[in-house]
């Protein structure tokens, strides 16, 4: 016979309007309007002791798109008190287009609703009584129709016909996989290195000429590394170093995005045990990049404030 342990539920509705009013160069306002509601249910149980499994479903019923019905199911395990952890997950996704997406200047009124499904499965270890934490997680995710922004090269054709400074598109098919991994080390309660690393393999699978192509915007790789220090007289510093891999700003992967790197720096002191200084540098070395072409970001930018908890 099956102990179903601590047995938790949890179940929901919601009910989300929006509306849409958007009026360039003096010409008439366009207006939209959309409603969707929603329901949901969550299961959650511990069979045994250390596992846990939870299962969910959700119901949206757009006023447009119709009604999607989507799951997801996940489980954690730990057989020695939190030490060592697994853990897995599936979902699936819906997401209909937003009214700016549609109606705006920029919009594609034959758009369809996004929909996905996805897993991940990763492990967890801490040693040390957690002075080391290492965590890694795969993932995959398979995506129809995932709406995109396209630019619109001259001659305007197609769905670029009326939009010379894009639209919004969808990707029949595509697909992004990869690896998240973590490592957090306390070599004293005052010092914690941590560093995170991600891979992505991001693809368009639609037949076609970009089938085979990376998805836009998507970098393949990306690595943070942070380091923060408690000193004995009460300040706290750290420092975020980001680096960004190349990616590539079109579905045709004809125009690279080339990859950058960031230092951010941060301190904190405390003058009372409500209130506190506080001081960060974003972009210390002022370095010049794009996450979407001709699109500048924001060079370095200095900070400083007061902090009050009450």
């Amino acid at each position: 016979m099956l102990d179903l342990g601590v047995v938790g539920a949890t179940f929901g509705a919601e009910r989300e309007v929006t509306r849409f009013s958007s009026s360039s160069f003096g010409g008439a306002a366009t207006r939209g309007r959309t409603r969707i509601n929603s329901y949901y249910g969550q299961l959650l149980v511990t069979p045994i002791k250390g596992l846990t499994l939870t299962g969910g479903a959700r119901h949206d019923d757009h006023n447009l798109f119709g009604g999607v019905t989507t799951t997801s199911a996940s489980g954690v395990w730990s057989p020695n008190r939190g030490a060592t952890t697994f853990r897995a997950s599936y979902s699936e996704g819906f997401k209909a287009p937003t009214l700016f997406q549609l109606q705006s200047e920029f919009g594609n009124a034959g758009l369809r609703p996004e929909t996905s499904r996805g897993w991940d499965a990763g492990v967890t270890q801490r040693l040390l009584g957690g002075g080391i934490v290492a965590e890694a997680t795969w993932f995959r995710r398979e995506s129809r129709d995932l709406i995109v922004f396209v630019s619109c090269p001259r001659p305007l054709t197609g769905i670029c016909v009326g939009r010379p400074s894009g639209t919004y598109d969808n990707v029949a098919r595509a697909s992004a996989e990869g690896l998240e991994a973590g490592l957090t080390l306390r070599p004293t309660s005052d010092l914690r290195l941590t560093a995170n690393y991600t891979y992505l393999r991001a693809i368009n699978e639609t037949p076609g000429a970009s089938l085979g192509a990376r998805l836009a915007r998507r970098p393949s790789q990306s690595l943070t590394l942070l380091a923060d220090y408690r000193w004995r007289f009460g300040l706290e510093t750290g420092a975020t170093l980001t680096n960004v891999g190349p990616s590539f700003d079109n579905a045709t992967n004809s125009r690279r995005l080339a990859g950058y790197s960031l230092l951010d720096l941060r301190a904190s002191y405390p003058l009372t045990k409500q209130v506190a200084l506080y001081a960060r540098v974003e972009n210390v070395a002022d370095a010049r990049y794009q996450t979407i072409f001709q699109y500048g970001q924001p060079g370095r930018a200095a900070y400083g404030g007061v902090r009050l908890a009450l």
